[in-house]
C-alpha cells in the first residue's frame, strides 16, 4: 500500500498526483491512472477546503484484479459536509463528489469520521 501525508495547502492535490504518477505509471493503464488522479485530487482538495488545518493522509493500493482502492483522511471529526454534498446532487454546490461518484465503482464516508474510501476497477 502506498501512503502519503500531505499538508493542507492548495498544492496538496498536485503533490498527490505527482506521487501517484511516479509510483503507479508502470502498473496501471493510462485510463485507470487518469481516473485515480482525478478522484484523489477531488478528495484531497475537499479535505483542504473543508477539513481542519491538519495533515491529510492518502492511502492507495492495487487490488488483486488490477483495480485500485484507497482512502483520503483528514483530521476532522465529522463527515457531515461530504454526506450533505453527496445527497444534494448537481444543484447543491461543488461538483467534486459528483465527479468522484461518476468515476468510482464505489465510494463511502466512514460514519463519524473524515475517511473517504473509494474503489476503481479495471474497465471491461
Amino acid at each position: 500500500m502506498l501512503s502519503l501525508d500531505l499538508s493542507p495547502r492548495p498544492t496538496a492535490g498536485q503533490e498527490a498526483r505527482q506521487f501517484l504518477d511516479e509510483r503507479l505509471r508502470e502498473q496501471l493503464s493510462e485510463d485507470l491512472l487518469a481516473d485515480l488522479m482525478v478522484v484523489v485530487t477531488e478528495l484531497v482538495n475537499n479535505s483542504v477546503q473543508h477539513g481542519p488545518d491538519a495533515p491529510i493522509q492518502l492511502r492507495v493500493a492495487i487490488t488483486d484484479d488490477g483495480g485500485v482502492h484507497g482512502e483520503v483522511e483528514d483530521q476532522g471529526n465529522d463527515a457531515d459536509i461530504a454526506i450533505r454534498d453527496r445527497s444534494r446532487g448537481l444543484g447543491g454546490g461543488g461538483l467534486g463528489l459528483l465527479i468522484v461518484d461518476s468515476l468510482t465503482d464505489r465510494w463511502a464516508v466512514s460514519e463519524g469520521s473524515t475517511v473517504v474510501r473509494f474503489e476503481l476497477s479495471v474497465a471491461a
